[in-house]
Parts: structure tokens; C-alpha cells; sequence
């Protein structure tokens, strides 16, 4: 079923899209609008989040949040850290490791990639990298975390001793080719969640194009869409930009060098709050990606027959009360980060902290002040604070390491 799906998806966008790889995607910035129009809508929305965004600063939120509307930015605020020891002035120009979040950009690169006829979402991982050792994991599985490969974050620690010397896609992939380690199970037979995955995707990335990934995402979906604050920290050959915060454990200890970070695709990317605006909102347009094919993106592919939660190509998908939300959260070395999207009304929410210390929004929070905001616009009835549109445990938080 799904291979005819994304076959009478492909046939459209092959027969539409004929251009050579190699070149570079033109870019046509996203502009962004910092005073939206008074509408009741952004009204009631606006000053849901003020309320908000005092109660978590109260409760020591530091760190960025951003909600916009069709280019236009309705809520924007900032809280720097202001300990004793730790002065970080956090600004619309501090660059977040957002973690998991970069998922979802790996599976443009490679949706990239399949409009141009360069890969077929169930070619096997050999076709294109032909020593890896795991055999009938396809890419379609990698995407939706049904490969059944291991986290190599949980065993890596057995074969690599030399901690101070950063891991790459390409040492890991030699790592498993020497050592092979246990799956979690067979392909395709249940959904598991793999960090691995994406590393393999951006390896794939990387096999096609021939470029590092870092490069491939600056020129093919960083730049033409204007995020000029955001990059792929690639260890020792691009990992020297300005304004990078730092990230803190709870206990306000700083993060030192961790030697994971070489490895990228499931994580890896510094950005802003604003060019994650950027980001979300290009992606209504078709300045890096066809909507038939990012479309493949949002379908129920991790779970069969699991309708209301689930996840498509790295974004987690929820539908709540008939409304679609695509979402995906992350932690990694202090920093969390939570980019939520309703694409039936172009609302995108970013939450962004480099630190585990004091709180941090959750699902149930924003969704909820989505669906008042939304119900308040359209109609007479008054709502009060404690009011909520969802209720407590519909939805999870997937507050987990990188994830």
C-alpha cells in the first residue's frame, strides 16, 4: 500500500522536476513580519502567551519562545540566564542546539533527493551504501524509525575508548561494520525509536550529493530559505559561528565537548527561534520542496493503523479534536527545544532553553492555548485561565534524551 502511495506521489513530481543536482537551490529569502495585524485571533492568542510566558520566567524559564502566523510573528520573548556565576544574555541572534528537531530537516534532504530522481524511498540502505552490514532496512524504514536498528548513543561506549577524539557518521559506520551489533529487531516489524537512523540518512545524503552534509543543508535548505543563523555542527570543520549559547545540566554545570556530537542527522543543528520561524513557514511554499512531496513527511508511518498519534518522517504527528498538529522535541547537552506546527492555520510555536534547570512549556500548554485562541476568535463564549481544550494525558511530551 504505502510503496503505491509514494509511487503515484513520485510519478507526478518526477515528471515535474527535471533539474540537475548539482545545482544550488536560488534563494528566496523568508520575510519575516514582527508586527502582525490586530486581528481578534492574534489578539487572544497574544495575550495567552504573555500570561504564559510570565508563569514559566516565574518558575525559572529562561530561554526563547516564538509563535507566528503566516510570516507574521505574533509573540517574541527572551529571558537570559542571570545567576551569580552565569551571565547569558539570550537574544533573537543566540543559536540553540535544538537536537531531534534536526530530524526533520534530514528527511527534507533526502525528499530533496527523491524529487530529484536520486533515490527511491524503498531502495535498501546498500544501493547507496554498500558495506553496511544490516541487511533489508530500507530508506522509507530509517525515516520512520522502523529499520530496527540500535541507539548507538546506549552501546557506543563499548567499542569507542578514545573519548576525547569526536565520533563521525563515517567512524560509526566502520564501527558497525567491525563489530555488528544486536538490532532491536527485524525491519519493519515494529516501530522503535533510532537515533542511528538519521545518521544513516545523513551518510546517504552525503554518498549522493558528494558534499558533507553540513554542506548539502547550507546550500540546499539553509540558505535558500534565509536561515543565515543556522548551521550543522560538524566538529573541526564547521563548528567555528557566532553567538552559540551553552548548554547546563540542572544543576547549572556547564556541557563540555561531548565526542557524539561528530555524528549528525538525528541532531547537530544550531539555530534561532526566528529562523526556526523561517524554516517552518518556507515550508507552505516551494522554494526547497514540492508540498507532494513533503506530504510523504506527514502521513501515519511509524505505527499502522494508529490514527490520532504517530509519527511520518521526523516529525511526530498528533490529531486532536480533528485538528492536525506536527511536532517534534529535543534534548541534548543542556539544551531543550520544541517546535510545534498547525498546518491548517500556519501557526508555528518555537520553545527553545539552553539549560535543564526551571521549567519549560509543554504540549498540553500551547495546544491548549491554540484551541482557546482559536474557539475565542469564533465565537462569544468566555473562557477562564484554568479552562482546557485538551485534557490532561491526551497528549505526551516526549521530553527524552535527543528525542
Amino acid at each position: 500500500m504505502f510503496f503505491l502511495l509514494f509511487t503515484a506521489s513520485l510519478f507526478y513530481i518526477l515528471g515535474n522536476y527535471n533539474d540537475n543536482f548539482p545545482e544550488i537551490i536560488k534563494t528566496e529569502t523568508v520575510s519575516l513580519k514582527t508586527e502582525s495585524p490586530d486581528t481578534s485571533f492574534y489578539s487572544f492568542l497574544r495575550a495567552e502567551l504573555e500570561q504564559l510566558f510570565k508563569r514559566k520566567v516565574a518558575t525559572g524559564f529562561t530561554g526563547a519562545i516564538l509563535v507566528g502566523h503566516d510570516n507574521n510573528v505574533i509573540f517574541e520573548a527572551y529571558k537570559s540566564i542571570e545567576r551569580r556565576r552565569i551571565k547569558d544574555t539570550i537574544t533573537a541572534d543566540s543559536r540553540f542546539q535544538i537536537a531531534s528537531i534536526s530530524k526533520q530537516f534530514t528527511a527534507v534532504a533526502i525528499l530533496q533527493l527523491l524529487e530529484k530522481g536520486l533515490l527511491n524511498l524503498e531502495d535498501s540502505v546498500q544501493k547507496h551504501i554498500p558495506e553496511f552490514p544490516f541487511y533489508g532496512i530500507t530508506i522509507h524504514q530509517l525515516l520512520c524509525h522502523r529499520s530496527g536498528l540500535p541507539n548507538y548513543i546506549y552501546y557506543i561506549d563499548q567499542f569507542k575508548k578514545e573519548k576525547h577524539i569526536s565520533i563521525t557518521g563515517d567512524s560509526l559506520l566502520k564501527m558497525l561494520v567491525d563489530s555488528t551489533p544486536v538490532i532491536y529487531a527485524k525491519p519493519n516489524r515494529r516501530y522503535k525509536y533510532s537515533n542511528m537512523g538519521y545518521v544513516v540518512l545523513s551518510l546517504i545524503v552525503e554518498r549522493i550529493s558528494g558534499v558533507p552534509f553540513w554542506k548539502y543543508m547550507n546550500d540546499h535548505v539553509f540558505r535558500p530559505i534565509g536561515m543565515d543563523n543556522t548551521e550543522v555542527l560538524a566538529p573541526n570543520m564547521n563548528d567555528n559561528f557566532p553567538n552559540m549559547l551553552k548548554g547546563y545540566s540542572e544543576r547549572w554545570r556547564e556541557h563540555r565537548e561531548d565526542y557524539l556530537n561528530g555524528c549528525y542527522g538525528d541532531k547537530g543543528i544550531y539555530t534561532t527561534a526566528r529562523d526556526l520561524f523561517k524554516w517552518d513557514q518556507a515550508l507552505y511554499d516551494t522554494i526547497i520542496i514540492k508540498p507532494e512531496t513533503l506530504s510523504l513527511a506527514f502521513l501515519p508511518h511509524g505505527i499502522p493503523r494508529r490514527e490520532s498519534r504517530n509519527y511520518g518522517y521526523g516529525w511526530r504527528i498528533l490529531i486532536n479534536s480533528n485538528r492536525h498538529y506536527h511536532y517534534h522535541a529535543g534534548w541534548w547537552q543542556g539544551f531543550r527545544a520544541f517546535l510545534l506546527r498547525v498546518p491548517g492555520h500556519k501557526i508555528t510555536i518555537v520553545a527553545l532553553k539552553s539549560t535543564l534547570a526551571g521549567s519549560m512549556v509543554t504540549q498540553n500548554e500551547l495546544i491548549n492555548i491554540i484551541e482557546r485562541s482559536l474557539f475565542l476568535s469564533n465565537s462569544n463564549t468566555e473562557l477562564s485561565e484554568n479552562d482546557t481544550i485538551v485534557e490532561e494525558g491526551d497528549i505526551s511530551n516526549h521530553e527524552i534524551l535527543i528525542e
